[in-house]
């Protein structure tokens, strides 16, 4: 990529909250910065960072003011270690290794008492359409009945809706892993051509074009 596309690449992105972090993770992965602005590119979807037709987020609008749509999806909890299994549900170079590598995933304090058994779970689909941290994430959406979704909740949600990832990145908050020093939560991202199973820092202060995934929270 050149050093032009770069710098613009990162100055739309610094708009919808990108952090230091993540910019210093684009510069060094070549792969990203291109899927990145490929999918910056779109024009129906969304704004071209060389200054193209502006993001009309119609995926949002059509949610309702509410910015979340609802999917009921069986929940197995049960996902493969292996780097080639995960390779054919998502595509070939497009699964981090934090995901089949020696990586011990745990569950975020708001989920410690789910039940990890096989079950039918109602899952929200949630837009802020706001530049928002994790917890202001978690703590908004406990005050109306839901959790955070877990990396093996957002591998199931994947299975039963692998278009949706396609059309933005879905931050799942969970579970985490410990990577380098900092925690990792799980993201589906994807475009036209490839299906992405991402971790990110769970530190960041997400942007706003991020959606994420809650669960409906099972009646005392």
């Amino acid at each position: 990529m050149e050093v032009g596309s770069f710098h613009a690449l990162v100055g739309v992105l610094d708009k919808a909250g990108l952090t230091a972090e993540l910019a210093e993770e684009v510069r060094h992965n070549p792969a990203m910065a291109q899927r990145m602005v490929a999918a910056l590119r779109v024009p129906e979807e969304g704004h071209s960072y060389r200054g193209g037709k502006k993001a009309t987020h119609t995926a949002a609008a059509q949610y309702g003011s509410h910015g979340g749509d609802e999917y009921h999806v069986f929940v197995d909890y049960q996902m493969p270690r292996d780097k080639e299994t995960l390779e054919v549900e998502f595509s070939k170079g497009g699964v981090s290794e934090l995901f089949y590598g020696n990586y011990v995933w745990q569950l975020h304090s708001s989920c410690a008492d789910i039940e990890q058994t096989p079950s039918d779970l109602e899952f929200l689909v949630k837009h802020f359409n706001r530049s928002i941290t994790s917890d202001e994430a978690i703590n908004e959406m406990d005050k109306l009945g839901y959790r955070p979704a877990t990396h093996l909740d957002a591998y199931a949600f994947a299975k039963a809706q692998p278009e949706l990832q396609r059309k933005f990145w879905i931050v799942a908050l969970g579970s985490s892993t410990l990577r380098r020093g900092d925690r990792h939560v799980a993201v589906l991202a994807g475009d036209s051509d490839e299906r992405l199973l991402y971790g990110r820092w769970l530190g960041l202060k997400w942007g706003a074009t991020y959606r994420f995934l809650f669960v409906r929270k099972a009646s005392s």
